[in-house]
Parts: structure tokens; C-alpha cells; sequence
């Protein structure tokens, strides 16, 4: 025994003294700098990459063998630009493993790593040539690595097929054991940033892992992973997430035991929480089992709180053929006025091997209140989901709501269909029902979710939309004009058009807005980049035809602009129905084109620029009877010198001033209106007159200048006979709710003097002419008699 023991000292002691001396050797006479070319030129022969080592590469052996290579960087495929770059790095390996071929590198030392990866529009990448598998390999080593440490390393990855870039910076990395079949530790944290979807957060992972590559199968147990930071339009994100996993993708076996997962983030507008656990979930190539999964989310902000719990009680079946019996969820919104709740429940079945789901129903229940008036509600529909190409169908929807409006409530029935996209991220629905009394027909679809582009095209038969707003009680008190304008100076949010992208049609048979009624509207909305855009609008309404568009944009303050074109319109039952006044009669054509801004309604209007032009025939003015309030002056015409008041009065509508054609046009600056063409026709009358009209103050200041013609038809003609050509001057004043009028008694003086004055100019030259017409004609007679005597005649 002892001499078998010394033997083996001796052998020993020879190996290491050969080794010893072998190692001497190679440091005195091997230098692998001698073989940077080789590795170089090989490098760029089969990948077309470029390796560069700028410095040079130290050995090191007992009591292992390793090297420290430096700084090392590779060249994209085909030499353009940089894939990856290393800073440092050092290799070192068990030396007597090789003589057995098995790799055993004790330890891999990397800082500084630097790799950026594409992905083209077409799906191939910058990494494809790397992966390719035509090289023939040799005999295959047996690796194990005592650990890998990674510091200061820098990841991209730039997907210009999803318009996405993921960037992992200050990435550290540190293992245990890394062998086939060994047991194992990871340590990882990393600082991750996304641009879309927006994600800027720090991971920590630890966790214990083991890989048997033979059997295809990768178990992680003990997961404890945190991801705090900002997610979407989430901030102070605390996500933790812990449990077991044990896969093996090859024999379609995996099982995930006490999956927890918790999480807590903050919102504008207040905090979101969230909890799922899942006991347990194994799948076999012949058997599927779950236990009971509960979860709950919830969002509490300020003035809202939305939450939901759901649960899933335990199953079986094959992958082939699973059914989850009862799947509930429980969901709530609270805020001041609205308090509901939601149920949705119904059984699922699943083929784990197709990755699809199916449902012959599911079903949601709604009620509770909103303002104090209930809201109600069922929706149904049948399920399949093929979760591999991410399509969701549901082929027969039915709803059926009661939801509650300004004026009431609003009753929707409805059945159709909807298909999900989420691989296209899109969406497609087509609906047909009943709104209340109107029926429609409806196409509502998405093109894309980040952010949400919307398509449509809506039919309707006939709408009332003032049905849906509150009235007022037949004898309540009209708001005082303190309450109406600051209704005028509540701010306007047009925040939403920011970040709505929507396009599509609108076709109404009969409707009827603001108490405005009309046929056959058809509109076109297109909304994108912050502004909104609807037009071209048509319609038929009050005997004629409207054609126009209209925008709002939401900048800062929101900017809106309107044109429109009325056509053979009847002005009196449009005014009326609309403003509830009687103000003008006759039917015609109006033009309008303005455009404004400002952060309210009153600052809109004070605004304002633009135009508008006004064409209208056989109608009337109403307010003033011109004809009346020149004949009642009548009397006071002779007595104007004497120092009489001036005649004035407040409109009203059991008055009015008659015309055969009425024109004007109007120039619009900074909120006032200017005309001053204004030109009204009547038998008895010639109009014309010129003023502003202040919109933001809804206010009137106009002289209109009434001249009475020849003609003495129409209204009180042959009482103003005496006035025909005289010009009586009426100014108007004040609100449009209350205008008055008074003729304007100094310029009437000035008009009757300038009058007087020209009928004895004409007076004066008719008697003028008459003793010229005398003298010519006793000249004339002289001189005949002068010639008869001159010839004897």
C-alpha cells in the first residue's frame, strides 16, 4: 500500500513538475498576439465583421489558466459602424478539465460591455448572420463555469419594425455555478428604458436556477424580482413579483407554483394597486390542472375610485380540451355623483396546444346611479380568442342599457359583432339597434391603440338631441345675465382633441339640435394632431340647403373656425326656433366665415374675425315699423325748431318694417361686426345704414337712414306723401334682447333743411327759366317783324 502511495506521489509530483515546466515553455516561447491577425482575418472571412484588440493579450496560469484580452470591439455585418464593444475583459479556465475536453472556465470577468441590436422593417436583424447554424462544428465540450460577472454593461435594442427602441443600461450581472444540471444563483440589476410603449424603471432580480440542457428543461425557483420607476402614465411604480417556474418547451410541459404578484403606482389624478396569485398551474402533454386564481386592482384618486376583484376556482382537463367552470369579476366606479357596479360571469374552454378560448357566453350585468338616476344595464355575447395570431372575436353581442342623460335617460338596444386585432392592433365593430325612438346602423373600428386612432361610419333615421338636455320648468325664472356670462367665461377643455386621432361619416334622415330641425345631414369628422376638423357638412332645413365645415384646435387658447353657406333658407323659422325670437322675416341665402380664440366662449367672441353676407327677399324687419315711426313724426317735423323731444321707442315684435329685397355684408374684427352697405327695398321705403355690432357684449349700435320714395303703395303711403324723398335718420341701440331706437331729430332738421333748400333753388330756377322762355319769345317776334319790313312783306 505504501508503495502503491508512493508511486502515485511520485506521478503526481513528475505531472506537476512536467506541467510546471510545459507552462514555462509556453510562456518563454508562445505569444498569443502572434494569432491576433489570424483570429482577425478568420473574423472577417466568415462574417464579414470586423474584430478589433487594440492591446495586448496576457496569459496567466497556475493556479489556473486565463487570459486578460482588454478592450475588444466588433464591427456591424459588412463592417459599417459598431455591434459591440468591451471595455475589459478576463477569461480564466481549470487546466486539467482540458486534458479531458470539458471546458472549465472558473471565472468570466466582463466591464464596460456595449451591444446594439436591430431589427429591420422587413423582421431580418443585425445579429442574423451570428446565429446562422451552416458551419460545421467539432466535437462539442463540456462546459462549466465557476461564475460570470458583467458590470457597466449598455444594451440596445433598436425594432424599427415596431417603431420601438429598448435601451438596458447600468446592467450588472453576477452568477453562481453555471453547468448543465447544476444548481444555481442569479443576481441582476439593470435600469430599463423604453420608448414605447413609455417605460424609464430599475430592475433587481434574485433568483435560483437550474439548466439541464439534455432534458430541455430550465426550472427558476425563488424568484424575487422588484421594477420600480415610471410605466406608460404611471410613476413611482413598485412592482414585486415572486414564485417557481419549472419548463421544458420540447416535451410542452411547464408548471408555475406560488406566483404572487404585487404592485403599487402613482397616477396624475391618484394610485393604482394591484394583486395576483396563482397557486399553482401545470400543463403535460396530456393534462391541464389549476388551483383557485384571485386578483384584484384598484384606482383611488381625489374624486374617483375604479376597482375590480376577480376569481377563478380550480379546473382540469386535457391541453387539448380544459374548461374553467365559473369565471367571475366584480368591478366598481365611485366618484361624487355616480356610484356602479359591474358583474361579468361565464364559463370558458381551452385548447392549450391551438392557444385558443371560447365561450358560448359571457355575460355583464350594470347597475347603480349617476346624478341621482339609475343606470341599468345587460351585455351578452358569445367568445373565441386565438391567442396565437392574437385575434379575439365576438360574433353576437346584444346590449341593452339605460343610461341616465341631462333631460332623463337614454334607452340603447343593440346586437353586433366585434373582432379584436391585437398583433394589428386594431379593431372592427358593426352594430345595429334602436336609440330610444331613433334606429341606427353603426361601423365603429380602431386602426391603432397607441395612441387610439378611431374610424366610423353611423347612420341614423332621426335624432333629437334636445331630448337628452336638461329644460328648465315651463314657469321657472329666466337666469339672471350675471349667470349667463359666467356660463360664457367657463373655461373650455378642448384637451382631448390632443391625443384624438379619429376619421369617419355621420348620415342623420331627420334632426333636431338646440331646437334647430332639418333633414337629411351628412358630416364628415377627420381629427388628428390636436385638431379637429368637421366638414363637409350638409343638410336640408328650412326650405333650403347648408353646406360648410367648422374646426377646433386645441392649442393654447383653442382656436375654432366655421364657414357656412345657407341657400334659399326661410330666415323667420329658423331664427325663431333657434334664438326664440321673431327678429327677421324673408327667405334668401347667408354667408358666414369666422374664425376665433380664446379660452372661454366670451373671449371667443370677443375674438372674432371674419366676414358675413346676407341676401334676402320678400320679408320684413322686425322691432321697428320705419313707415309708422316716419308718419307718427310727421306732425313733429314742423315744430322741430321748437325744441321738442326726440321720438324714440324699444322694439318689439308686433312691429316690423317690410321689404321686397334686403343685402348687406359685414367685416369682422376683434368681436365687432362693421356693416356699411346695408341696402333695404320696399315700395314705400329706400334704406341704407351703417354701425358695429359688438358680439362679445351682444350689443347694437346702427343708424339706419329711411328715405321715402315716389311710390305710394305699401305700408301708409298716402300719408307720407308729403315726405316723398325726405331721409329720417333712426338710430339703435343697446342688447339684442332689448334694442331701442329714437329718429334722430338734428340730422332729420339737417336733412329737411338741405330739402328746403333745394326746392327754392328749384323754385327759383323754374321762374328763372319761365321769364328766359318769355324774353326768347318776345325777341323772337321783334325780329320776325323787323324782316317783314325789311322785305316789304
Amino acid at each position: 500500500m505504501k508503495k502503491i502511495l508512493k508511486i502515485a506521489l511520485v506521478a503526481v509530483a513528475a505531472l506537476a513538475i512536467l506541467l510546471i515546466g510545459a507552462a514555462a515553455v509556453i510562456s518563454a516561447t508562445f505569444d498569443p498576439n502572434d494569432y491576433k491577425p489570424l483570429i482577425i482575418r478568420q473574423v472577417q472571412e466568415k462574417k464579414q465583421r470586423t474584430l478589433v484588440i487594440p492591446g495586448d493579450i496576457k496569459l496567466s496560469f497556475f493556479p489556473k489558466l486565463g487570459a486578460d484580452l482588454g478592450k475588444l470591439s466588433l464591427s456591424e455585418h459588412g463592417g459599417a459602424g459598431e455591434f459591440a464593444a468591451v471595455d475589459h475583459a478576463k477569461v480564466s479556465l481549470a487546466l486539467f478539465p482540458l486534458l479531458r475536453r470539458q471546458l472549465v472556465v472558473d471565472h468570466v470577468q466582463v466591464d464596460g460591455l456595449r451591444v446594439s441590436v436591430k431589427r429591420f422593417k422587413d423582421g431580418t436583424t443585425s445579429i442574423d448572420d451570428l446565429l446562422s447554424k451552416d458551419e460545421k462544428g467539432g466535437q462539442a465540450l463540456r462546459f462549466d463555469i465557476d461564475g460570470v460577472r458583467v458590470s457597466n454593461a449598455r444594451l440596445r435594442y433598436d425594432d424599427r419594425q415596431q417603431d420601438r427602441v429598448i435601451d438596458i443600461d447600468r446592467l450588472a450581472l453576477d452568477t453562481g455555478r453555471l453547468a448543465d444540471g447544476a444548481a444555481s444563483k442569479l443576481k441582476v440589476t439593470a435600469a430599463l428604458k423604453v420608448d414605447h410603449p413609455k417605460v424609464d424603471a430599475d430592475i433587481s432580480l434574485n433568483t435560483g436556477f437550474r439548466v439541464d440542457l439534455a432534458a430541455g428543461r430550465y426550472a427558476v425557483n425563488g424568484l424575487d424580482a422588484d421594477i420600480k420607476g415610471a410605466l406608460l402614465d404611471f410613476r413611482d411604480l413598485a412592482l414585486k413579483l415572486g414564485g417557481n417556474a419549472d419548463l421544458a418547451p420540447a416535451a410542452k410541459r411547464f408548471s408555475l407554483e406560488d406566483i404572487k404578484i404585487n404592485g403599487t403606482a402613482r397616477q396624475a389624478d391618484g394610485t393604482l394597486e394591484l394583486s395576483l396569485a396563482v397557486p399553482r398551474l401545470a400543463v403535460t402533454d396530456r393534462k391541464v390542472e389549476g388551483g383557485k386564481l384571485d386578483g384584484q386592482v384598484k384606482s383611488s384618486g381625489k374624486e374617483r375610485q375604479l376597482g375590480a376583484t376577480f376569481s377563478m376556482p380550480s379546473f382540469d382537463g386535457t391541453p387539448a380540451a380544459f374548461r374553467i367552470p365559473a369565471l367571475s369579476l366584480d368591478a366598481f366606479l365611485r366618484d361624487a355623483g355616480t356610484d356602479v357596479s359591474a358583474k361579468i360571469s361565464g364559463a370558458l374552454a381551452g385548447d392549450i396546444e391551438k392557444l385558443s378560448l371560447s365561450s358560448p357566453q359571457l355575460a355583464m350585468r350594470l347597475s347603480g346611479k349617476n346624478a341621482g338616476k339609475a343606470v341599468e344595464g345587460n351585455i351578452t355575447t358569445s367568445l373565441a380568442a386565438d391567442l396565437g395570431r392574437q385575434v379575439i372575436d365576438l360574433p353576437a353581442m346584444s346590449l341593452q342599457l339605460a343610461l341616465p342623460t341631462d333631460g332623463g335617460s337614454l334607452s340603447l338596444k343593440s346586437k353586433g359583432s366585434m373582432n379584436l386585432n391585437l398583433d394589428k392592433h386594431s379593431l372592427a365593430s358593426a352594430f345595429t339597434g334602436t336609440l330610444d325612438d331613433s334606429a341606427f346602423d353603426a361601423k365603429i373600428g380602431m386602426t391603432a391603440f397607441s395612441p387610439p386612432a378611431f374610424r366610423f361610419d353611423i347612420g341614423i333615421d332621426k335624432l333629437d338631441l334636445d331630448r337628452y338636455q336638461s329644460r328648465p320648468p315651463a314657469d321657472a325664472p329666466q337666469p339672471a345675465k350675471p349667470q349667463a356670462d359666467a356660463a360664457a367665461d367657463k373655461p373650455i377643455d378642448v384637451s382631448a382633441l390632443k391625443s384624438l386621432h379619429a376619421e369617419g361619416s355621420l348620415r342623420v334622415g331627420a334632426f333636431k339640435v338646440r331646437n334647430l330641425r332639418g333633414t337629411n345631414l351628412s358630416a364628415q369628422l377627420h381629427s388628428a394632431g390636436g385638431e379637429a376638423r368637421l366638414g363637409p357638412i350638409a343638410a336640408e332645413l328650412y326650405g333650403g340647403r347648408l353646406a360648410g365645415e367648422a374646426s377646433v384646435a386645441a392649442t393654447t387658447p383653442a382656436r375654432v373656425s366655421m364657414r357656412q353657406a345657407l341657400s334659399g333658407i326661410d330666415v323667420g323659422p329658423l331664427l325663431k326656433d333657434f334664438t326664440g325670437k321673431n327678429m327677421l322675416d324673408g327667405r334668401g341665402n347667408v354667408q358666414l366665415d369666422v374664425r376665433g380664440s380664446g379660452a372661454t366662449t366670451a373671449q371667443i367672441k370677443r375674438a372674432l374675425d371674419g366676414s358675413a353676407r346676407v341676401e334676402l327677399k320678400d320679408g320684413a324687419v322686425r322691432g321697428i315699423n320705419l313707415a309708422k315711426v316716419i308718419r307718427d313724426a310727421k306732425a313733429k317735423i314742423g315744430v322741430i325748431r321748437g325744441g321738442e323731444a326726440p321720438q324714440s321707442g324699444v322694439s318689439s315684435e308686433n312691429e316690423k318694417t317690410d321689404f321686397s329685397d334686403l343685402s348687406a355684408s359685414v367685416r369682422i374684427a376683434n368681436g365687432i361686426a362693421h356693416n356699411d352697405d346695408l341696402s333695404v327695398k320696399s315700395p314705400l321705403l329706400r334704406i341704407g345704414g351703417a354701425g358695429d355690432i359688438d358680439l362679445g357684449a351682444d350689443k347694437l349700435d346702427y343708424l339706419v337712414k329711411a328715405t321715402v320714395v315716389s311710390s305710394l303703395q305699401g305700408q301708409g303711403g298716402p300719408e307720407l306723401e308729403a315726405l316723398k324723398g325726405l331721409t329720417v335718420p333712426v338710430k339703435l341701440s343697446g342688447p339684442f334682447s332689448s334694442i331701442q331706437w329714437h329718429i334722430d331729430f338734428a340730422g332729420l332738421a339737417s336733412e329737411l333743411a338741405r330739402q328746403k333748400v333745394d326746392e327754392k333753388k328749384e323754385e327759383v330756377r323754374s321762374r328763372a327759366q319761365k321769364a328766359i322762355d318769355e324774353q326768347k319769345g318776345k325777341v323772337q317776334e321783334q325780329i320776325q317783324d323787323k324782316l317783314k319790313g325789311l322785305f316789304g312783306r
